[in-house]
């Protein structure tokens, strides 16, 4: 865990975010080419979290990894916090974060979502439930890293289960 937020384990093997901001990464092993399936849901409007992908080690703090990795963006707001407005599709869930802007998809909060997010070469995809949603194409950060859950702010609290990684 890098940063002051965290994550507490709940039943039924899912977890959840608190106390953020903070990221949740995997130390292990670095990632290049992969599919990565997830479920999450939020509990409030307002709850706000990420996937990130091909991030270095962050160490003490979460920043240096989300800007030198992606994130694909859990917010159904779809909040700008340079403009400080919502419906930025830069900023909603799906989107790779101010790379590559999002289709809303989203369940209704309280309800269980699933990503699907593939990593190959400079190319990200993500879908929603089942729908296409993002698409970054040429990307130009990393191509190879660590993978991490963001918890984003106090009072926050996204939930997440059944996380699974494909190589390709």
């Amino acid at each position: 865990m890098a940063g002051h937020g965290g994550f507490r384990t709940l039943d039924g093997g899912v977890i959840e975010s608190f106390g953020g901001p903070g990221l949740f990464w995997y130390a292990e092993r670095a990632f290049a080419d992969f599919t990565l399936s997830v479920e999450w849901r939020l509990h409030d409007l307002d709850d706000n979290s990420g996937i990130v992908l091909r991030c270095p080690p962050p160490g003490d703090e979460p920043q240096p990894a989300i800007d030198e990795g992606y994130e694909v963006q859990i917010d159904d707001r779809g909040f700008d916090p340079q403009s400080r407005s919502t419906g930025s599709p830069l900023h909603l869930t799906g989107a790779v974060y101010t790379l590559a802007p999002a289709a809303p998809h989203s369940n209704p909060v309280g309800m269980w979502n699933a990503f699907e997010v593939c990593a190959e070469g400079p190319s990200i995809t993500v879908a929603l439930n089942g729908h296409a949603t993002s698409r970054l194409e040429h990307g130009t950060r990393r191509r190879s890293g660590h993978i991490g859950l963001q918890a984003h702010h106090r009072g926050s609290a996204v939930q997440f289960r059944n996380l699974s990684i494909n190589l390709h």
